[in-house]
């Protein structure tokens, strides 16, 4: 059972949505859209390997570092009042701000003097890299011709692995030299200065060109800013809501994979199986680079195959992984485990990625996808390892809590079978009929 169709009460006649682009300006576009999955990749694996030195230079203990990775984390989540913009002012303008606030606050983090300065402009950071992912996504969705869709947000997605090896090769040359933790932020500063100039080039939407001649046609002013926000919000709690709940679902329950192994497979091999730094350093590459292999395969069967079919066995192969994870004691099957869970955690995210730019309308897809992907959707991959933490001990052991929560993406295997429409071949305006814009009010 599927979930029903929404539709527009509106009796206008459609809008010409979608203007084929060239092949070449299409292959520009992704070329200055990759940069916003690469410095994702960078930056979250930069603080990551960073944390033991800027520990050492803040004199941090444990629980320190823990709170200031939940308040940094916090920050994708806020990236929602700036994705919104997207759907009111366009994406151009908005991918273009992201960057250079990225870029600012990047530089700020490398200057930092204390803990809570670095903190903050590490969490404020992520509002932009979260928003420019989240808009480059949709960008990719709205451009790219239907049969093409879903390996071109795959490959937006594998590029992410350039972020992580760039971030690991910097670890090596700058944590030991005078530099530190430090030039690993100010390295990261030039190629945002040059992404900035090389994306003057970039186009608006044609669907979304299309919603502004609309409602230019309609003779509808753009409403404020706080209105805007009610007015676009809407539209979930009426005919996309229960889309808005299900990919929700569907993010949170992949989250349970993730944030488990993200957080916790260095102390587990580390302290618990008494790993080497090294051993760790290149189980990560390697994973990374398989969960690369993991989002081309996962686009290419989405197109070929199915959005359904590619999600499922994912998702399933995803909770496998990681339960063999947590529960081998051997140092191969540690490293399989983490290998194939990255493999197919990455393949999934790819495709759950490519559901929500697909199932809402052009007014609201930027927004959709923010609030699935980078707020609902990020509780579960932040609480569970809190959860994991509190359980370890009743449980007996790191690897037996982190266990458990191998079984959620058997809860989004279950949403998608009874709830999701196939999308594969269709058009953005079959799937997600247009919305009509509530009457602009005055408050």
């Amino acid at each position: 059972m599927e979930a029903a169709q929404p539709n527009s009460s509106s009796e206008r006649p459609p809008v010409a949505a979608w203007i084929p682009r060239p092949r070449r300006y299409l292959a520009a576009l992704f070329a200055m859209l990759m940069s916003a999955t690469i410095f994702e990749g960078y930056d979250i694996t930069i603080f990551h390997l960073a944390t033991p030195e800027i520990a050492k230079t803040f004199h941090l203990a444990d629980p320190a570092i823990g709170l200031m990775a939940t308040v940094v984390r916090f920050g994708g989540m806020m990236s929602f009042f700036v994705v919104i913009l997207a759907d009111r002012y366009g994406r151009k303008p908005i991918i273009s701000v992201t960057v250079l606030c990225y870029t600012v606050l990047t530089l700020f983090t490398a200057l930092s003097t204390g803990v809570w300065s670095l903190t903050l402009c590490q969490s404020s950071a992520q509002i932009f890299l979260a928003a420019e992912f989240g808009v480059a996504v949709t960008m990719i969705s709205e451009e790219f011709p239907d049969a093409r869709r879903g390996r071109a947000i795959a490959a937006l997605h594998m590029v992410a692995f350039l972020g992580v090896l760039a971030a690991a090769l910097t670890y090596a040359i700058m944590a030991e030299s005078r530099w530190g933790w430090r030039g690993m932020y100010m390295l990261g500063i030039a190629p945002l200065v040059m992404v900035f100039f090389l994306r003057r080039g970039l186009r608006e939407t044609a669907r979304f060109n299309a919603l502004e001649r609309e409602r230019i046609a309609a003779g509808r002013a753009r409403p404020e800013f706080w209105t805007a926000i009610r007015n676009t919000l809407t539209p979930f709690a009426g005919p996309y809501r229960s889309r808005l709940l299900i990919m929700a679902g569907l993010w949170n329950s992949i989250g349970l994979i993730g944030g488990p192994t993200v957080t916790y497979f260095p102390l587990f091999a580390k302290r618990d199986h008494h790993w080497k730094s090294h051993q760790i350093s290149t189980a990560i590459i390697i994973a990374y680079a398989m969960g690369t292999i993991g989002s081309m395969l996962s686009g290419f069967l989405m197109d070929r195959l199915g959005r359904k079919f590619t999600t499922c066995f994912f998702y399933l192969m995803s909770g496998a992984a990681m339960y063999l994870l947590f529960t081998s004691d051997t140092h191969r099957g540690i490293l399989a485990g983490e290998v194939l869970t990255m493999f197919a955690y990455q393949a999934a995210r790819t495709a759950t990625s490519a559901l929500s730019t697909e199932l809402f309308p052009t007014a609201i897809r930027a927004t959709g996808y923010n609030l699935c992907v980078q707020v609902i959707g990020q509780i579960c991959w932040m609480l569970s390892p809190v959860v994991i933490g509190l359980l370890s001990a009743p449980l007996g052991g790191l690897g037996n809590a982190a266990s458990i929560f191998a079984a959620g993406p058997i809860l989004g295997v279950v949403l998608i079978v009874w709830f999701v429409p196939e999308t594969r071949g269709r058009t953005l305006e079959e799937l997600s009929p247009g919305v009509e814009e509530p009457p602009i009010t005055t408050e």
